[in-house]
């Protein structure tokens, strides 16, 4: 079972900071160059300022990360950012609107999690394969600022599809928030601090979380980063513990009811052959509609949903610069070319469909593809379809979100899906609560 615990967040003095919203800022890997820009000129004390380091005047790339390090310590020594006296639970809220309208809620709540190794007996599972560069960033970072910076989003399941966990967030909410905010994409921010050797509902919903193992939503590479930090200090400590960094910052969600949309990460690539080729192979594995519209395309996968019973949609959008096509698997023509030895969940996904039809297209695999520049993601399908309109991708294959049951079932039987197979929003913002690893 997992191991999770209040802590003694590291926060921004309201008297210091009165506006929250001057100095949150996304996960590092969803902040484009221009947002980027623009949050740090907001607030000399953004959370941009320690979660992405970047060159600046005076300040090369190889020296970022310790001055990222050097501010870090600067706020907290001027009291911009002062400790909790107790270990706390801190209870946080977002809403946030729906692209076709209305408006949700995702609640979750922010603990340390005692770092696990992956394997059938672990409290902590992983859904997604990681990459080694995202990986590299993140340890320069951890090593010179050794704080968590940003949370690590996990699911629970309450074994009652939500209606216990929903129940104890019910009431813990009923009370005035801590802290509120309203960030620059819009999103309601409240926070509420939780102290579970006060309050019996907070005790229980800590121990609810920890009854199963946890799976990793949103943050594998930090995750896989943080195990790699955590045995380097225990190396290092002449009592061979780890101590602090033995603990990560997690952001628990419960997987019925937590409120998260799970959102398909679309896939561009470059260097195929030229269209009538690329047809003809994807024809041996799909039934082709053809589109010649790529708006029609694109709304049509906004419109796919899976099937109760089936772990993907069995339908891809395809768009190149001379047309497109919705495709439909035909489960008789793809089970040889489908990934033998793992489970129903996997097979099925549509993720790994179009993994298996790209490496008999091109003989290489997603990660081969990757690591060479031949493809990249973006979450937004009419981006992709300029991308390719433009001429800097070959094609752009729209897909419709993975199921969370299907990320659950998958992480279950100790399989990870492709790279960018989910993309969970809303994301954690940076700067609500900080996890220092000194102590």
């Amino acid at each position: 079972m997992p191991d999770i615990r209040p802590f003694r967040g590291l926060r921004y003095d309201p008297l210091k900071v009165p506006d929250l919203s001057a100095v949150l800022c996304p996960p590092y890997d969803v902040i484009e160059p221009d947002q980027r820009a623009r949050l740090a000129a907001t607030s000399q004390h953004n959370g941009v300022h320690i979660e992405l380091p970047v060159a600046v005047a005076g300040i090369d790339s190889a020296a970022a990360y310790g001055h990222a390090a050097r501010l870090f310590a600067e706020w907290q020594a001027d009291g911009t950012l002062r400790r909790d006296d107790r270990p706390l639970l801190y209870l946080h809220e977002q809403r946030y609107a729906l692209a076709g309208g209305g408006e949700l809620v995702a609640r979750g709540f922010l603990c340390r999690l005692a770092l696990e190794q992956f394997g059938p007996a672990s409290g902590v599972r992983a859904h997604e394969r990681t990459m080694a560069a995202p990986k590299a960033d993140r340890h320069r970072l951890l090593s010179e600022v050794r704080a968590n910076i940003s949370p690590i989003a996990l699911l629970y399941d309450d074994e009652a599809r939500g209606a216990a966990s929903g129940a104890l967030l019910d009431r813990l909410t009923q009370v005035r928030p801590d802290a509120e905010t309203i960030d620059e994409a819009g999103v309601r921010h409240r926070l509420w601090t939780l102290d579970p050797a006060a309050s019996q509902d907070a005790a229980d919903l800590l121990a609810l979380a920890a009854r199963g193992p946890l799976t990793i939503a949103d943050g594998h590479h930090r995750y896989e980063t943080a195990l790699r930090y955590r045995d380097e200090r225990q190396r290092e400590s002449a009592s061979g513990t780890a101590g602090a960094a033995g603990y990560v910052l997690a952001l628990l969600f419960d997987a019925r009811t937590g409120g998260l949309t799970v959102m398909p990460t679309h896939r561009l690539v470059r260097d195929l052959p030229e269209t009538q080729a690329l047809f003809a192979v994807v024809e041996q594995l799909f039934t082709i509609i053809r589109q010649p519209w790529a708006e029609d395309i694109v709304a049509a996968m906004g419109q796919t949903t899976v099937a109760p019973g089936e772990w993907g949609s069995g339908r891809l959008g395809l768009w190149t610069r001379d047309g497109g096509a919705l495709l439909e698997v035909d489960r008789s023509r793809v089970g040889d070319v489908l990934p033998a030895g793992v489970s129903d969940a996997l097979r099925g996904l549509d993720v790994t469909l179009l993994a298996a039809c790209l490496e008999r297209l091109v003989g290489r695999s997603v990660p081969d593809l990757a690591a060479e520049g031949r493809m990249v993601y973006t979450k937004d399908p009419h981006r992709a379809v300029e991308i390719v309109d433009g001429g800097q991708a070959d094609a752009a294959f729209v897909l419709a979100p993975t199921p969370i049951d299907a990320v659950l079932a998958v992480a279950a039987a100790g399989e990870q899906m492709p790279e960018k197979s989910t993309y969970f929003h809303p994301k954690a913002p940076t700067g609500l609560v900080f996890n220092p690893l000194t102590e």
